[in-house]
Formats: structure tokens, sequence, C-alpha cells
């Protein structure tokens, strides 16, 4: 039974050694993954009963799997193994994670993450690479499938559970980097012994390789170099050994760093740190120091340090920029905030001015807003040369004249910007310009409309403007078009707000003045219909005498006349009455509209045999139903009456839509026309174009009240004999009244 055991966990030996190293590696993390769900399973049953199931069918698949990958290891299959037990092992995570809490769940974030080092150490950075790919492509969809609604977590672990789960992973993380951090120091071996592995290292153009020894005093002696050594120090080997080697050619603020670095080294761990040093010439540069341990059990101390130094300047350099850039950036944003919430557009302006001069760090701006009407950049605030705001509302200048500022405004990235403004431009010495270097422009977009271009040197400081610098321009440039752009709106939005009070207050003296006009002339046709009244007692004597012919033909007259009458009263009540009384506006589908009027005027149109062409998708609309049928009712009853004797009228009803996103209704007929001076003539009251054609003249008078109670416009296109088109806007669904 010992022998079978000692048989088991003895690793597979072949004759190839690379062979046999890679089974060693496959054998140690197939055990470890097969030992460490034990504490899991038993914490399962136990403690957390919930899971008892799942958990016990996942150890059991994952207990076979591992048996059958040490049966093909020991068969020889070492290469296919390993892909193998990479591929289970994923596969039971992505498994875990489905059925447990998806993305969210320690499958996904602790278990993908170690078969990615699982395979990177296995397999290859190309191992690594598919696996790091695939986990990546199983997370998308598991978070998409997860928003969707179709992928519900089933079980969300507790924190005590959590914790267990860890109890399994991070021992196998441990097992990794052990075997990564032997296979490593045995490769330095390999390496320390060799004079080939230095010739290795040696041949690494931007590195140079070293050698050190260390005594039982703790004193240093550089034994050897290869590589870039003389282009990183400046020196020969025995110049740089003789000027006090590496402790002479440290940076001071950097001794105490490396004495940390060598104390770390003492403990027989690798160390990887950054030091400033001075070349040959006393320049200063960053440099990077890979060093290792070479270790003497028998002493149990360290002996040696072997390693390379790399010269990471550049590097360091782009790292420095790149935090200047996080923090310019970041502030930016901040800056962004702030110009975003003024509403005001000279406070915006000057919020602007401030972000760019003392925030950003600019000597001196120049804030142009764009004029699309005049096609022109209107100043607004500038800066002196003492590095002062100044009040420049009132320049402006023509776009045509400035060609740097037209190819800006022509695209949303637009930028100028040189380091030789003043000759580039033939600046004069009498200009503010005269001796500016580094100059730039940027295009401050909104959308896709240009709002303005802002422009900045450092006359004053003679600084160079960065990359970085020119980067939060850029960026904050597009923060204040928005600025802007918010301003503008805000101002057109309180002119309007203006501009319909003023309407209100004339619409109401309008209704007033309209009341009073309708009251008086309804009193006015009241007394013919008395007289007419009268003349029916006159009427009576003539039926007394037995003037029977007389008699009727004067009724007949004279009721016609008191229903004339009467209509007329009807129609200047019924105007009277238009904003005072109005129903309930509601979004109404303009066909409903249309059909609802044609029904009321069907007669007439069916006595003419008018033919009537209904635009399809007219739009919903927002008003008084009742009141819009009206004007239909109207146009469309206007458009039959004043057709072309002895034609078929064709009458033809559309919309469109204007630029202001406002609904255009049209009715279009075929009639006899309108002579272009009677077409403001026609809306007025009882202005009747033919007294021989039915009706009491107030129509229009009636559709041109409803529809700027609804906040439209209507006017007429026609010429004699050509037809007319009524046209009208109405707010759509989205509008009010």
């Amino acid at each position: 039974m010992r022998s079978f055991l000692k048989q088991l966990f003895r690793p597979p030996v072949f004759e190839d050694v690379e062979k046999t190293r890679q089974a060693f590696l496959v054998h140690v993390l197939l055990w470890t993954l097969t030992t460490v769900p034990l504490p899991y399973l038993v914490y399962v049953i136990f403690v957390a009963h919930e899971n008892s199931n799942r958990a016990i069918i996942q150890i059991a698949l994952s207990e076979i799997i591992n048996i059958v990958l040490q049966y093909l290891l020991r068969r020889g299959y070492v290469r296919l193994t390993a892909i193998l037990q990479v591929g289970a092992l994923w596969l039971f995570f992505t498994l875990t994670a489905i059925t447990g809490s998806g993305i969210k769940s320690e499958a996904y974030f602790l278990g993908y993450a170690l078969v990615i080092a699982i395979a990177g150490f296995l397999l290859g950075r190309g191992g690594a690479l598919i696996i790091t790919i695939l986990s990546i492509t199983a997370g998308f969809v598991m978070a998409y499938l997860q928003i969707q609604g179709w992928l519900v977590p089933r079980f969300v672990s507790s924190p005590f559970t959590a914790w267990f789960v860890s109890l399994i992973l991070f021992p196998v993380g441990a097992v990794l980097q052990y075997l990564s951090a032997s296979a490593l120091r045995n490769a330095l071996a390999r390496a320390h012994a060799s004079e080939v592995k230095y010739n290795l290292i040696s041949q690494v153009s931007s590195d140079y390789s070293f050698s050190t020894e260390l005594n039982a005093r703790g004193e240093m002696r550089l034994n050897w170099v290869a590589g870039a050594f003389e282009q990183i120090t400046g020196y020969t080997y025995e110049e740089y050994v003789s000027k006090g080697g590496w402790l002479a050619h440290l940076h001071p603020e950097d001794i105490e760093k490396d004495a940390q670095a060598l104390e770390i080294l003492k403990t027989n761990q690798q160390v990887v740190h950054d030091v400033r040093t001075y070349k040959k010439e006393r320049e200063e540069q960053w440099v990077r120091v890979y060093a290792h341990p070479v270790w003497d059990e028998n002493q149990n101390r360290l002996v040696g340090i072997v390693g390379a130094v790399q010269d990471i300047s550049k590097q360091h350099d782009a790292e420095e920029r790149e935090l200047r850039r996080r923090a310019m950036l970041e502030k930016v944003v901040q800056l962004g905030k702030r110009v975003t919430e003024v509403k005001d557009l000279r406070t915006t302006i000057e919020r602007i001015w401030h972000g760019v001069h003392d925030d950003l760090g600019f000597d001196r701006l120049g804030i142009f807003l764009y004029n699309p009407e005049r096609h022109s950049l209107d100043s607004t605030l500038g800066t002196d040369n003492q590095g002062q705001i100044v009040d420049e509302w009132h320049l402006w200048y023509p776009l045509s004249e400035i060609a740097i500022f037209q190819r800006l405004l022509e695209q949303p990235d637009g930028l100028y910007f040189t380091h030789n403004y003043d000759v580039e431009n033939e600046i004069g010495e009498d200009s503010e310009m005269y001796g500016v270097k580094d100059y730039a422009a940027v295009a401050a977009w909104a959308g896709d409309k240009p709002i303005a271009v802002i422009c900045v040197d450092n006359l004053m400081t003679r600084r160079p403007i960065r990359n970085e610098d020119m980067e939060a321009l850029r960026l904050f440039g597009g923060y204040a078009g928005l600025a802007i752009q918010n301003a503008h709106l805000n101002s057109a939005l309180q002119n309007e707000l203006l501009q319909r009070q003023t309407f209100i207050n004339e619409l109401e003296s309008k209704n007033t003045e309209l009341e009073r006009f309708t009251y008086t002339v309804s009193h006015d046709l009241k007394s013919p219909l008395v007289t007419i009244t009268g003349f029916l007692g006159y009427l009576e004597k003539d039926a007394l005498s037995g003037n029977h012919e007389k008699i009727k033909s004067t009724v007949e007259r004279i009721t016609l006349a008191a229903r004339k009458m009467q209509s007329l009263l009807n129609d200047l009540l019924e105007l009277s009455r238009i904003g005072r009384i109005m129903n309930m506006p509601e979004n109404i589908p303009f066909e409903e509209i249309v059909q609802e009027a044609i029904e009321r005027v069907r007669g007439p149109l069916e006595t003419r045999q008018a033919q009537i062409k209904i635009q399809s998708n007219l739009p919903i609309v927002y008003g008084d139903r009742v009141r819009l049928v009206e004007v239909m009712q109207n146009l469309i009853d206007n458009s039959a009456k004043y057709s072309v004797p002895a034609s078929t009228p064709c009458i033809e009803i559309g919309a469109q839509e204007n630029d202001q996103g406002q609904n255009i209704i049209y009715v279009r007929d075929n009639g006899i026309g309108i002579d272009p001076q009677f077409h403001e003539r026609i809306f007025g009251l009882f202005n009747k174009l033919d007294t021989k054609i039915e009706g009491t003249g107030i129509g229009l008078t009636l559709v041109k009240r409803i529809i700027e109670v609804h906040g439209g416009n209507i006017w007429v296109e026609s010429e004699l004999g050509k037809g007319a088109t009524f046209y009208f806007t109405l707010p759509n669904s989205s509008q009010t009244v």
C-alpha cells in the first residue's frame, strides 16, 4: 500500500528532460486541484446546505476529470494533458459562474484569473492569450444575458462561502507561484553556471547584464558586464570600476532605495527597482535594475548578484507626461462642470476665460463667438500684455479676412498650432502679437455646429505649449462649446417666454376688442330683423284685401332676409366665442379631423361630385378637436363652392414639416383661384369675393381666428384661374397650445 501511494504521488519521468519538467508541473497542479476542493466539500455539506447538491456535483465532476488527466499524464501525453487540464478548468469555472452568480461570481473574478495564469504557465503566451480572449468573451456574454434578464443568478454566495472559495483558489495560486519561482530559480542557476546564458543576455542591445560578487563583509565587486554597458553609462568597464562603480554613480536621493533592494536580495528574493544614475558626462538618467540573488546554500547567504540594467529614461519621461496629462484632464473635467452650470452668456464666457488662463495656465487668450448670420467672429474677452482680462465685446471680424479661423470652423476637431507664429504670419513690431512663438487656436463645437474659437499663447513667460497642454485645451474647448450653446439656448428661451407673454397680452386685448365689435355688429343686425318683423304686420292688411300673390312674394323675401340675418348672427356669435370658449386640447391624429370634416359637408361634395385626395401618414396634432374640425370643414366647403363651373372639383389635403419642426397642413384645390391682391382681405369679416356664391363671408375669419388661438398662422397661395392652396401651422404632439 505504501509503495502504491508513493508511486501514485511520484511525478512521471521521461527520457526528454523538458518533457519531464513539464510533466512535473502538470503533476503538481493536478494533485493540487484534486485536494484543495475537499475542505469546501465538507463546508457545503455541513454548513451551506442550500448549495450542497450543486457543489457535490461540481466537485465530483472535477475529481473525475483530474483522475482521467492523471492517467493520460502517466501514459506520456503531457502536452495533451496540459491542454485538457486548462480547458477543463476553464469550462468548470464557466459552468460554475453560469449556474451561480454569473458575472459577479467568484468563479469569474478569481477562477478565470487562475486559469489564465495556469495557461500561461503550462501552455505559454499563446495559451494564455486564447484563454484570456475566451474569458473576456464569456464574461461579456454573461453580462449581456444578465442585463437582458435571460440569465438569472441562482446562487448568491455568503461572505463565508466566498472565503471558502478563496480557500480553494488561493492555495492553487500559491502552488503556481511556487512552481514559477522554482522554475525561475533553476533557470537563473543554469544561467549563472553557463557562459552561453551570459552571452545570450548580453545580446540585448538596450540593456546591459552584470555579475557582482559579495564577500562575507558585505563588500561588492563588479566582476563582469556585457551588452550596452558603454552606451548606458558612457564608461568602459575599467573606467567605471576605477570611478567607484555603482554606488559612486547612484543619485543621492536613490541610495536608500538601492540599499533596501539589497536587503531584499539578502533574503534570497529577486528585486526589480527603478533608480537614477549619472552617466560619464554627469547626465542624469533613469534605469531599471533586474537583480537576482546568487545564493550559497552551504553558507546560507548571498554571495553575488546577477541581472540586467535597462535605460528607461524615455519610458519614465513618458510616464511623467502621462501623469501630468491625467492630472490636467481631471482638472479639465472639473472646469467643464463649472462652466456648463452657468446659464448667462457673459458669465459663461468669463468662467471659460478664467479656466483657460488660471487653471490651464496659458498667458494670454481670446474668446471669439461664431456669428452665422454675418459670417463673422465676434470678440468677447481678451487678455492684455500683463495677463489681465480685457472686455472686447464690441469688436467683430469678418471670417473671410481670417483664413486660420475659417479653416478651424470647417471641422469639429479644428486645430491650429505653431511654434513660430510671428514669423509665419509676418507680424509687425507694432502688433500685440509680435514676438509670439507658440500659438494655438481650437474650435469649440456643440453637436454639429461651430460655436466659438479659443486662441492662446505664452508670450509673457515664453513657456512652450506641450502636447498635454494642447490635449487639455481641446477637451476644454468641447465643454466650452456646450456651455456657450446652453447659454444661447437659455437666452433664446427667455426671449421666447417674453414674446409669448407679450403675444398672450396682445391676444387678450384683441379678444376684448373682437367681443365688443361682435356684439356691436350683432346689435346692428338685430335691428333690421325687428324692422322685417314689423313689415309682417303690414302684410296682414294685404291679406285682408285679398292680394294673395303679392303677399306670398313679400313674405318669401322677408323670410329669406331674416334667415340670412340670423345666419350672420350665428357666425358672428361663434367668432366671438373663439378664444373664450375652448374645449380641452388633446393629441389628435389629423386624419380623424379630416374625415369628420368631410362627413359634415358630404352632401355638397357629392352634389358637386368632388374628388378628395388625402395624404397618408398625416401627423398627430395638439389642439381643440371641435375647432379644428370647423377649420377643415370651412376650407373643404370653400374649395368645393369656388370650383370652376362645369368641372370636377379636386381637393388635396396633406401635411409637411418646416425647418422649425412645425406641422404645415395644406388644402389645395383646382378652383377659380384668388387674385394675389385679395390674399389678406379674404380673411376679414364679410369679405366675399363672389357675392353670388352662398355664405356669410365669415368662414375664413373663423378659420384664421381658430388657427391663431392654437398658436399657428394661416396664409394662401393662389392666382386667378390656377386654384388655391391654404396653408396653416399647428403644434405637433410634443408641443402645447
